[in-house]
């Protein structure tokens, strides 16, 4: 597992899928994370869980494409 603590990750699409998995990653390796989503559903539960990892966390929402 890498060390991240004390950096920022901008993950895009992270409420599902490969940006989900990416987000929980990174944060387990102690990153703060930035989440960009577009619909609602779930991510809740994904800020929950990242900051499991004692790592914050900040959602907006946003349609990038």
């Amino acid at each position: 597992m890498i060390n991240l603590k004390g950096k920022v990750a901008l993950i895009t699409g992270a409420s599902r899928g490969i940006g989900k998995a990416t987000a929980l990653y990174l944060a387990k390796a102690g990153a703060n994370l930035v989440i960009n989503y577009n619909k609602t559903k779930n991510i809740e539960k994904l800020v929950k869980d990242c900051e499991r990892f004692k790592v914050r966390v900040l959602p907006f929402k946003a349609d990038i494409s």
